[in-house]
């Protein structure tokens, strides 16, 4: 398991990482990148380029500040690039902040980078070389993984943190808790190493370091400089820089300039060890340092000073030692010959992925069809852009082969695969489009459009937009920035549409769908023609129906009154000649 993981929620397809990262350790799935452990280097440049921050690294900062809780006797091993990263007036202002923490011990690791240097010259005038330096954690993993086969020029020497722990461990007790603070990531994958157990206790970045001092609330600018627990160190103080191994004291004394050649960065170390063979008898200590520019361009400083003024720095705190005598604590001294060999001595495993591309390459079938699935079907389709993270197309094919890629992640097919589906929905689509510029003018107008405005896409193309219809709409998207919708009718080309236009920030561009209602408009309006003069003739009945009406009522009153007046008379006239009989 590699000390660095992805924060899945953050990680967002830029696939910078794997560009980055020159052994592809690291898997694309569902669009988010995953660290391959066994084929990572611990480098953490991807930590340090990573744009959403996606990256994490394990942090022992939380454990530190437990042993300092928890009363342990604490133990500080301090990397020689400390001089580099703290900003600070006099660097020795760091021993008196990390006492304040907490920390009973402070010493600095260029006195284990003393012991080393002069184990790897013993080397090399035995062996007459070519010798590996394995100081960088970040090497040792790379020949162990990826170029196992250079293993026995790789110095079996222990690197300057380990030999450093190993001697405090003694200095102090094994009960006392060692503490590596350093620039590199990978020293965080070097402690766990079995052959390391109970040497480091934990080990911190710069950055981590911060973390605790501000928890602490223990500002180093703010504090007198303090000394260091023992001042063993003699010339190894500019240990962090290139060259730094060849300038301690041995050395630069006992061996020629042409004997000794150092390479700094990752890709360069990748390029010379791929052409060791033929330069091998060339050198007798070869220096491979991960980090370009040295250990003080390591990841985990907290500095943003360019690499020659971290350089500068380092030298002037070197010079300085070199120049001052300074008040040593006195504790039980190690014995002033020197360290025991066990305490330099280690030994490499072959853990082997099978080449730098991790395994043997898949059948040129299964390449060919994923480069087919992409559009890539002759040489000349494969353009090499390096977007997806690949160096070449057919690189990246072998990763989807080997389930490390995505088929997506192949930048211009996508981009063509998505202009290519919006182009045939624009140019199939029943509706008017019209793209255009911040300035109103005609980017893009699809074929729909074309027939509705009597005009072609080409000839129109950087016109303004009113010379082909009223800009009304697009003028106030281009106001307000809030989509505009409902019906609208341009009289020139005696249109009814209901238009939808709207504003593309991202873009800067304002697109306009219109949708052709004429026949709808003209048919309404045949429709309300007919419904008002079907209301107008039902008028006319119902006025001519209440004539009648009235008029027979009329007459049919007249009747009745002349009935009633008859039927009166009669009764009486029948009553009156009753009366008489009687």
């Amino acid at each position: 398991m590699s000390v660095v993981s992805t924060i899945e929620a953050s990680c967002r397809d830029c696939y910078k990482c794997v560009r980055y990262c020159p052994v592809k350790a690291i898997r694309v799935s569902n669009g988010h990148a995953e660290v391959i452990g066994d084929r990572c280097l611990e480098d953490g440049r991807c930590v340090a380029i990573c744009p959403q921050q996606a990256k994490k690294v394990e942090s022992d900062a939380g454990l530190v500040m437990e042993f300092i809780k928890s009363g342990f006797k604490i133990a500080a091993g301090v990397a020689p690039s400390f001089a580099a990263d703290l900003g600070l007036k006099d660097p020795r202002q760091l021993v008196t902040a990390l006492k304040k923490t907490g920390f009973h011990y402070v010493e600095e690791t260029a006195e284990g980078a003393e012991w080393v240097a002069k184990e790897h010259l013993r080397l090399v005038k035995e062996s007459g070389g070519p010798v590996i330096t394995s100081c960088c954690p970040v090497v040792v993993n790379l020949l162990e993984i990826y170029y196992p086969h250079l293993l026995p020029h790789l110095a079996p020497v222990v690197s300057p943190m380990t030999a450093h722990g190993r001697i405090m461990k003694k200095r102090y007790g094994k009960v006392t808790k060692v503490v590596f603070i350093g620039p590199c990531i990978a020293k965080k994958g070097e402690r766990r190493r079995k052959e390391n157990k109970g040497i480091i206790d934990a080990v911190i970045t710069f950055s981590e370091l911060h973390e605790i001092l501000s928890a602490a609330e223990v500002d180093p600018a703010l504090l007198e400089p303090g000394s260091f627990d023992r001042a063993e160190a003699k010339s190894a103080h500019a240990f962090a820089i290139p060259g730094g191994l060849a300038r301690s004291a041995p050395l630069s004394t006992d061996l020629l300039a042409e004997d000794v050649i150092t390479v700094d960065g990752l890709e360069e170390c990748i390029t010379f060890l791929e052409k060791f063979a033929e330069v091998k008898e060339s050198f007798r200590l070869i220096e491979l340092l991960a980090c370009r520019g040295g250990c003080v361009m390591g990841p985990g400083m907290k500095t943003g000073l360019s690499a020659y003024a971290r350089r500068n720095k380092v030298l002037n705190y070197a010079n300085s030692r070199q120049d001052e005598r300074w008040l040593v604590k006195e504790v039980t001294p190690l014995p002033a010959e020197g360290v025991e060999p066990a305490d330099l001595y280690r030994e490499y495993t072959a853990r082997a992925v099978a080449g730098p591309d991790g395994g043997d390459p898949p059948p040129e079938k299964a390449i060919r069809r994923i480069l087919a699935r992409t559009g890539k079907l002759k040489p000349s389709d494969e353009l090499n852009c390096g977007a997806c993270g690949y160096n070449s197309c057919r690189d990246k094919a072998i990763a989807v082969a080997k389930g490390m890629a995505e088929i997506d992640m192949c930048i211009p097919y996508m981009r063509a695969r998505a202009e290519s589906r919006a182009d045939l929905i624009c140019r199939a689509a029943p509706n008017a489009i019209l793209v255009v510029s911040s300035d109103l003018k005609v980017l893009e107008l699809n074929p729909a459009a074309e027939k509705m405005f009597y005009c072609r896409n080409q000839t129109v193309k950087g016109k303004d937009l009113e010379s082909i219809l009223d800009p009304k709409a697009f003028v106030e998207v281009l106001k307000t920035k809030k989509m505009v919708t409902g019906e609208a009718f341009y009289p020139a080309y005696g249109l009814a549409v209901w238009q939808a236009v709207f504003h593309v920030e991202t873009e800067d561009v304002i697109i306009g769908i219109l949708i052709d209602i004429t026949n709808e408009k003209q048919q309404q309006d045949r429709l309300d023609m007919v419904t008002r003069e079907t209301l107008g003739k039902a008028r006319e009945v119902i006025d001519k129906q209440m004539r009648v009406a009235q008029e027979i009522a009329g007459l049919l009153g007249e009747t009745t009154a002349e009935t009633k007046v008859l039927l009166t008379k009669l009764i009486k006239l029948i009553q009156n000649e009753e009366g008489d009989e009687k």
